[in-house]
């Protein structure tokens, strides 16, 4: 029997466990397909005739799609209603799914992807959404760290699963599991959750609005992707083709967005500052969290690194979402209790802790418990982070408006990965041709850290040291730059106690 509660206004309280066991057997396969395909993709590459760099773009086209589309789910769940669009999604990821595991080309599986993204942001931009609209202001914290313990299990195991089920079955049947498990999430969100009504139902949708949003999404995130991909011909003049879209599609977008009558994103949302500054800090850890997960595995394998294998990168690597999947609930439920600011700025302040730590201490050859600590110590601090911050995010968020709300915490996150990647690319090349060209880096340091030195050249010497000097000065930048988010994170105010949903 379904507990029920009244507040001001009627409203149904589930149990933790019975909403997110339904809600989270798509946040999990959403979660995990992100990931899955990393393993897997120099046999699809193999199996399909293709060179690395375009069949890259598996995961790419996943990765846009879900960033472009989020919002504009969450903006339909709160139309029609959160739970049907979640199952709506859930039904259309199954589909992509199976279409992925039938493809025999590389467009026939970039294309059924794409359409695979697209229920993934159904389910994703919406499941957050019901999670806030099925619990009250003492347990959501809890719900959403259980959530966020779920998506970390999901991006941890996905490599795992991926590479597990391509060597056992192939390469087609990381996209085939996901067929019985859509079905089963269907039938169990319908037996577990209540319907969820829209309060907005009869308003027209905004389409130019959600048109213009996607196209700069796509070409804006695009743009980054084109200025680092150096396999790409012409990469430089893709990367500012799509810059030159996206620009006047954000204009266009804003333009409108301010003059019609039921805009996709409301921006008046973000005259809140609680939700404003909770958006833009979530975006910013994880643009911290994309050096340890980009520019770490580099070093890690890097013969100008510590030229560890691909299991001991992973090993290394694994600390963090296994740390975040422990701390996650944790600080959740805490959050129902301690002001979640407080603890969400406490969870920034360690990620820059970490990376400050790894800066000073970097160098060619590091002991690998230090290694392990860093990760631990950069995941743990995201864990105490992230549900703290959902959950004033999404309580401070209008309960008309919780789909938008919901999406747009969750792409923060995909555009936060996006910009960290291509920023940290950036800063890490200026900084190794200014270091080349001024002579930089400190080779005696490099001197005393390789004991093999008799028998490594000088020039390779050389390049180790640029190499190291130009990675510090990447991480110190990102320290900076969450120093900074740690303070807009405890400036957004103190939580409202008198919150009715």
């Amino acid at each position: 029997m379904i507990p029920i509660s009244f507040e001001k206004e009627p409203k149904t309280a589930l149990r933790i466990v019975t909403l997110i066991s339904a809600t989270g057997i798509g946040t999990f396969m959403s979660s995990v397909d992100a990931t899955i395909t990393t393993i897997s993709l120099p046999v699809i590459k193999d199996k399909l005739g293709v060179e690395l760099h375009l069949v890259q773009w598996v995961i790419l086209t996943y990765l846009l799609t879900l960033i472009a589309f989020t919002t504009i789910f969450g903006d339909f769940g709160d139309r029609f209603g959160n739970k049907r669009v979640f199952q709506i999604g859930l039904f259309i990821f199954s589909i992509g799914s199976l279409l992925c595991s039938l493809s025999n080309t590389l467009t026939f599986l970039i294309l059924s992807r794409t359409l695979q993204a697209l229920g993934a942001a159904a389910t994703l931009a919406n499941c957050t959404a019901l999670i806030t609209k099925f619990t009250t202001t003492e347990n959501r914290g809890t719900a959403i760290g259980l959530n966020t313990l779920i998506v970390a299990l999901g991006v941890t195991l996905g490599p795992i699963i991926g590479g597990l089920l391509t060597d056992k079955w192939g390469w087609p049947s990381i996209f085939l599991i996901n067929v019985p498990l859509g079905i089963l999430g269907l039938i169990w969100v319908q037996l577990a959750i209540p319907s969820t009504p829209s309060s907005s139902y009869d308003k027209k949708g905004d389409a130019l609005g959600s048109i213009s949003f996607v196209l700069f999404m796509f070409s804006s995130i695009g743009s980054l992707t084109f200025f680092v991909e150096t396999n790409l011909h012409n990469n430089i003049m893709w990367g500012f083709i799509a810059l030159g879209v996206a620009i006047p599609a954000f204009i266009v977008f804003v333009w409108w967005e301010k003059r019609v009558e039921n805009p996709a994103i409301d921006f008046k949302m973000f005259k809140n500052r609680k939700y404003a500054y909770g958006i833009l800090v979530s975006l910013s850890a994880y643009v911290g969290l994309s050096v340890l997960l980009v520019q770490l595995p580099f070093y890690l394998q890097f013969e100008n690194g510590m030229d560890l294998t691909v299991t001991e990168t992973g090993l290394v690597i694994l600390g963090a979402p296994l740390a975040m999947a422990v701390v996650g609930p944790i600080s959740g439920k805490l959050s129902n209790k301690i002001d979640a600011r407080i603890i969400a700025t406490v969870g920034l302040i360690g990620i820059a802790i970490a990376l400050g730590f790894f800066s000073i201490v970097l160098k060619p050859e590091l002991p690998m418990w230090m290694l392990y600590l860093t990760s631990v110590i950069i995941g743990a601090s995201l864990g105490a982070f992230i549900s703290p911050n959902s959950n004033s995010v999404m309580t401070s968020a209008p309960k008309e408006k919780l789909g938008v709300a919901s999406g747009l915490l969750n792409i923060s996150a995909q555009v936060g990965f996006t910009l960290g990647t291509a920023l940290s690319t950036a800063v890490l090349s200026v900084s190794r041709i200014l270091f080349q060209k001024y002579n930089g880096g400190k080779l005696e340091d490099v001197v005393n850290y390789i004991p093999s030195l008799k028998v490594v050249s000088w020039t390779f010497l050389e390049d180790v040291a640029i190499y190291i000097s130009s990675l510090k000065i990447v991480f110190w930048t990102f320290v900076v730059m969450i120093l900074l988010a740690a303070t807009i994170s405890y400036l957004r105010g103190p939580r409202d106690k008198n919150a009715l949903y």
